[in-house]
């Protein structure tokens, strides 16, 4: 059942991508594609699980967000240190 998930969860991201792709194509601004399709999705999620259940994983993402940046940022600074010398 768990391949059926994934394989599922492909499906609806591959979706998804596609019709975003094509209000893109049609002239809609980007950030408004992706802002409306991450509001709609957080709607849906709340209703399904809650709010505090939402809460909660929006913090776990904000916070693998901030750690990406982080080493983002000092592969940068590690990146730019290399090159200097």
């Amino acid at each position: 059942m768990s391949n059926d998930i994934s394989a599922l969860r492909e499906q609806l991201s591959d979706q998804w991508q596609k019709v975003a792709i094509d209000l893109i194509r049609k002239g809609i601004p980007a950030d408004l594609v992706f802002e409306s399709l991450l509001t709609v999705g957080l709607a849906g999620q709340v209703e399904l699980q809650g709010k505090h259940m939402m809460a909660g994983k929006l913090v776990a993402i904000a916070e693998q967000l901030s750690e990406q940046v982080r080493q983002e940022k000092a592969a940068l600074q590690e990146a730019s240190g290399a090159t200097k010398n």
